[in-house]
């Protein structure tokens, strides 16, 4: 193989790499079912709150090492944009098992049912878990976890606190009636102008 054409071939595969690390930032839209049977579909919080998807099963010990932790952190901050979804993929048959592990362990955060383990797959083809994504203010993935160490949680709630603070300066740019603050000010020179107007006609 000549000079040049190694060098081509390695453009092809750098490009190859440049297009697939620019689809993995988009994480894997699904649909999926709460403990109670109601839809959830991910694309409808995209990019509007900062969320954390953790697979999880009850017969995982790693797992239940990790969501205190996990839901500390949803408690924390669920009131300032942060959503946690903690999706089990315990199968079919041990679904009865989800509802008192949850009660159990004092959970808060929402659970979402993965028994045929489709969507983890997506996220993660090895299906190891403990696995957690988090989707930043952008709607695109920032780090992912495969399985937990100690301390990892310090990492995960220092990127919660930086995505927030992402999404939450995106919205103090809007005024609450949908007008940003330039065309609030430009409207505010404006009327005074109108009622100059008004005034020298009736004078007339």
């Amino acid at each position: 193989m000549t000079k040049s054409s190694v060098v081509i071939v390695i453009g092809v595969l750098a490009a190859i790499m440049i297009c697939q690390g620019t689809d993995a930032a988009k994480p894997p839209l699904f649909e999926l079912n709460t403990m109670d049977g109601e839809a959830y579909k991910l694309k409808d919080e995209l990019g509007k709150k900062v969320i954390i998807l953790d697979f999880w099963a009850t017969w995982c010990k790693p797992c239940l090492r990790e969501m205190p932790h996990i839901n500390e952190i949803y408690e924390k901050y669920k009131d300032q944009g942060l959503v946690v979804y903690a999706i089990n993929v315990d199968n079919a048959s041990a679904k009865s098992r989800v509802k008192p592990t949850i009660r159990r362990k004092n959970f808060t955060l929402p659970v979402l049912m993965d028994p045929s383990s489709e969507v983890l797959r997506k996220y993660n083809p090895t299906k190891n878990i403990p696995y957690l994504t988090i989707i930043g203010a952008d709607g695109e993935t920032v780090r992912d976890f495969s399985g937990f160490k100690p301390g990892d949680q310090e990492i995960v709630e220092r990127i919660v606190k930086e995505e927030l603070q992402k999404l939450n300066s995106e919205k103090e740019t809007v005024d609450p009636s949908g007008m940003d603050q330039d065309t609030e000010e430009s409207m505010e020179k404006v009327e005074p102008e109108m009622m100059n107007d008004g005034s020298k006609t009736d004078k007339e």
